[in-house]
This record gives structure tokens, C-alpha cells and sequence, in this order.
């Protein structure tokens, strides 16, 4: 299971990124540093405390924590668990519950206590859900806090359902969704009319606080946030921006996920190129995109100024690069 380009130049990269192949290489290198830390933590005779996350993007993780469980013995006596969300209003036998989610997905196939698994509760009347909210965060507290949090990241770069508008501090609290998140949602309720425009979340303090953060992220569906999330300035309108202040996040990532990083989509401003024919068009339609001038008219010093030197003196004059 190689890692790819460990030693790309990353500096336009605000916090750590590892890129594998494909998702399957990648979940498989999650579900062994769980299992890794579950089995530490049986050897001290520790629980060990895994924030949870929903959706596609951990299905094969969780796939492969049960193939350990099953085939390999892995035990899920000493581990606590703690789900990121939950849609409210929810039943938790409905379809689309993520105590549904969960349960089909991991918990029904291990041996996990279930006393040791918490889920947000979309049953709560209102007046209730402060309290639930607080008592949540306690009991995280009480189990000595988040081992690992996993987490994935929604098109408008929510973690958890915190939204954009999320503060930095946040804690465990009843949302309302954002359009798009309801939006990529439908599918699953059968019309987005049918999707709750409510959810319980952990917040943003409260991920903040794991020993260990993962964000995974998989398809090129992906790779417009991930680059804002990895490289843009921090902003509430991007609350996965605010994962750059923590010293205990990694992203994992696919290729096709990792596509809109700068080391891979403008190559040519992080280090040296082989340039092939193909990274050449690519590039001088790039700058005169970003320049808004016709091939043609672009000069020496566009190219000197805009990262593209090597090219022009590798394969200048520049004139015939823009005419070929």
C-alpha cells in the first residue's frame, strides 16, 4: 500500500496530506491504525475511544474493521464509541437514521458492547436537546476524550454537520442544514423535500479536542473543497479551514480527491516539470486564462512571473511555445 508523493514540495499545503491510490488502499490504512490503537489500549488494559463518522466515504473502513473482527480476532470489548451526528427529527430504526447506518455497517457485525455506543438522539423533544447536548460532551470528557476522530468533508467543507457560519469553539448542538448538504442528501429520503432541515453535531471544539484527527476523502467530486480545506485562507465560510490550527490532524486522501492541489493541478509553481506536450498546453492555457490575454500575446516575463521560467527556458523562445 504505497503512500504517493511523500516527497512532492507541499508548500502550498497548510496541514499534513497523504494521497494513496485508490479509496480501498487508503481505508485499509485507516482501519489498521484503529485497530493498531485498539489493540494498544487492550495491552494497558485502556478503552479505546473512536469518534465515528457516517456517509460512503467510511464504509469500506468499517468493512475492514469487521474482516479484522471476524477473521483475525480483533475484540471491540474495550472500545467506546461516539458518532459525529444525526439528522433531527430521526427514529432510529428509520432507513435513514445513522443508527441504522452504523449498525449495519460495524456494530451488529463485532463484538462491541453496546452500552458503549453513543449516537446523537433525533427523538429528543426540543427543550430536551441542550442538556442531551452537554451531558454528550461530558461523557466524552469522562472516558478521557477522543482517541482518534474520523471525519469526512461535505461539499460546502462541513465536518460533522457543522456548517459554514460554524465558530472555532463550538460544541455539541442542534444545526440547521445547509441547502447543498440537504441537497446531496435527497437521494437517500427519496426527494430533498423529505430531507430534515435539522441535525445534532458534535462541534468543531469538541473534534478539536481528539488526540487524533482523520479526514478522508475520496472523487474528484471532492477535490474543489479539499483544496480550499488543505491550501485556502481560514474562514468560517469553509469550516474544514479550521482543522489548519490543529497539531493532530492528517488528511487522507485519493488521487482523484488530491487532483485540485496545486502540486498536482499547476504543478510547475511547486518545482521543476517534465514537460510533456500535454503539461505544456495545460499550462500556457492556464496562464493566459489567469492573465486574461490570447496565447499569442503572452511575453517572457508572464511566464518568468507566473512560475513557468523553467519552461520558457527549456523549450523557449516563448513565442514558439504559444504558437505551437
Amino acid at each position: 500500500m504505497a503512500r504517493l508523493n511523500l516527497l512532492e514540495e507541499t508548500r502550498f499545503e497548510k496541514l499534513p496530506v497523504t494521497i494513496f491510490k485508490n479509496p480501498k488502499e487508503a481505508s485499509l490504512s485507516v482501519a489498521q491504525r484503529i485497530a493498531t490503537l485498539i489493540k494498544e489500549k487492550q495491552q494497558q488494559n485502556l478503552n479505546a475511544v473512536l469518534g465515528l463518522a457516517t456517509g460512503a466515504t467510511p464504509i469500506a473502513v468499517y468493512a475492514e474493521l469487521v474482516r479484522l473482527h471476524k477473521e483475525e480476532g480483533l475484540s471491540f470489548k474495550n472500545v467506546i464509541t461516539f458518532n459525529l451526528d444525526e439528522y433531527y427529527p430521526m427514529q432510529p430504526n428509520a432507513a435513514q437514521s445513522y443508527v441504522t447506518f452504523m449498525n449495519e455497517n460495524l456494530f451488529n457485525h463485532i463484538d462491541i458492547d453496546k452500552n458503549n455506543v453513543h449516537i446523537p438522539d433525533g427523538t429528543l423533544n426540543l427543550e430536551e436537546i441542550p442538556a442531551f447536548c452537554l451531558a454528550y460532551e461530558r461523557k466524552i470528557e469522562s472516558v478521557g476524550g477522543l482517541d482518534i476522530q474520523i471525519l469526512g468533508i461535505g461539499r460546502t467543507g462541513h465536518i460533522g454537520f457543522n456548517e459554514p457560519g460554524s465558530a472555532p469553539n463550538s460544541g455539541t448542538r442542534l444545526v440547521t442544514l445547509d441547502d447543498l448538504t440537504r441537497r446531496d442528501a435527497a437521494r437517500d429520503f427519496g426527494g430533498k423535500s423529505n430531507v430534515p432541515t435539522k441535525a445534532i453535531t458534535m462541534g468543531i471544539g469538541t473534534i478539536f479536542k481528539a488526540k487524533e484527527i482523520i479526514l478522508m476523502a475520496w472523487n474528484r467530486k471532492k477535490a474543489s473543497i479539499i483544496k480550499k480545506a488543505v491550501e485556502g485562507e481560514i474562514s468560517s465560510e469553509v469550516p474544514a479551514t479550521y482543522l489548519q490550527l490543529s497539531d493532530n490532524v492528517e488528511f487522507i486522501l485519493d488521487q482523484d480527491a488530491a487532483s485540485g492541489l496545486t502540486r498536482f493541478n499547476t504543478p510547475w509553481l511547486v518545482k521543476d516539470c517534465v514537460w510533456t506536450e500535454e503539461l505544456t498546453r495545460k499550462a500556457v492555457i492556464w496562464l493566459a486564462n489567469k492573465l486574461n490575454k490570447p496565447i499569442l500575446k503572452l511575453t517572457e516575463d508572464d511566464f518568468n512571473n507566473n512560475g513557468m521560467a523553467q519552461l520558457a527556458t527549456e523549450q523557449g523562445p516563448v513565442y514558439n511555445i504559444n504558437i505551437h
